[in-house]
């Protein structure tokens, strides 16, 4: 077997916040595999300004939940201000600002890693955030550069300066998305440059993965985020014991559990709209039917999802699959 490697311990392991994706029956699934750490799905500031009762489902914070934070996506600081007093209300443990998204509907009005490369703008925002929120501060960018730190230390020390009290580096610059080596070398450098807690972010799948990003980087803090969609038993891999493959069984249960989650949070229609991507994240990798995964886009109703439930509990799996499970779903 392969030495572990070696690594600082592990402070925290966050779940990151995914557009989408990480809503109370998200969380709920990985805080049942150890997560203490969670964020709600990252929200669009102007979004929230204008339509606050929009948003107001994907921001639920669980009355269980010890430790939650949220994450604002915007451009303009007079509108992340206005969004941040708005989330004064949900009593969030911390307000982080969105410096990394990639999608070209972001970028193209000069908000998530577009922000990144504008860092007079950039401290603008954050200090709105902080002038405005409750809660500490925080701030997730990607590194700008991924050979010459330099760029993203600047943007780092400047974030810092602006009031973050912690930052999370995701390791790949923005043109790559989520494709290619994680640039550890960059992320070390600036939790060397920077007085506040920084956080490892990219490519972590497993258990190796994850202690491999924390040994190159130096970081006792890392996030999960691809890792955990279909997958939230990542987080017990990071225990003191960790814990084997899910079974078929488990992960049958785990998947009908945050179903019904959503459903009872969204109601039926935008529920089980939003949950066929879930559906698939379970079955996806996992040995499961090609004609049971069909199925999963045309699903409008929790009646039609028991039924293909009930399909898979019985059939089982087709073969089990070994390795790293990836569920190859594009959000990080």
């Amino acid at each position: 077997m392969d030495k572990e490697p070696e690594t600082p311990a592990l402070d925290r392991v966050y779940l990151a916040p995914l557009a989408g994706y990480t809503d109370l029956p998200f969380r709920r699934a990985c805080q049942k595999q150890g997560l203490l750490h969670g964020f709600t799905p990252m929200v669009d500031a102007c979004s929230l300004a204008f339509a606050p009762d929009k948003n107001k489902r994907i921001l639920v914070r669980g009355e269980d939940e010890s430790w939650l934070g949220t994450q604002l996506l915007g451009q303009d600081p007079d509108m992340l201000g206005k969004a941040a007093d708005i989330l004064n209300a949900g009593f969030y443990d911390t307000m982080d600002l969105n410096l990394g998204c990639p999608v070209k509907k972001v970028t193209q009005k000069g908000g998530g890693a577009a922000l990144g490369l504008d860092r007079d703008r950039a401290a603008r925002c954050l200090e709105a955030v902080v002038r405005n929120s409750r809660a500490p501060v925080t701030a997730k960018l990607r590194v700008l550069h991924d050979q010459d730190p330099k760029p993203t230390v600047e943007l780092a020390t400047t974030l810092v300066e602006a009031g973050a009290t912690a930052l999370t580096i995701h390791g790949r610059v923005w043109d790559k998305v989520y494709a290619g080596p994680v640039a550890w070398q960059v992320i070390a450098s600036v939790r060397e440059a920077v007085n506040v807690p920084v956080v490892a972010n990219g490519g972590v799948f497993d258990r190796r993965s994850g202690l491999e990003l924390a040994a190159q980087t130096g970081c006792s803090r890392i996030m999960i985020a691809r890792g955990a969609i279909g997958n939230p038993w990542i987080f017990a891999q990071f225990g003191n014991m960790p814990q084997p493959p899910p079974t078929h069984a488990e992960v049958c249960a785990t998947m009908h559990a945050q179903i019904k989650g959503m459903v009872d949070l969204y109601g039926e229609e935008v529920g089980m709209r939003n949950a066929r991507k879930i559906i698939l994240a379970y079955l996806v990798g996992r040995g499961y039917r090609r004609s049971q995964r069909a199925r999963v886009t045309s699903l409008a109703t929790f009646a039609q999802f028991e039924g293909l439930y009930g399909e898979v509990l019985d059939e089982g799996p087709l073969c089990t699959v070994q390795g790293t499970w990836k569920s190859g779903l594009p959000d990080e």
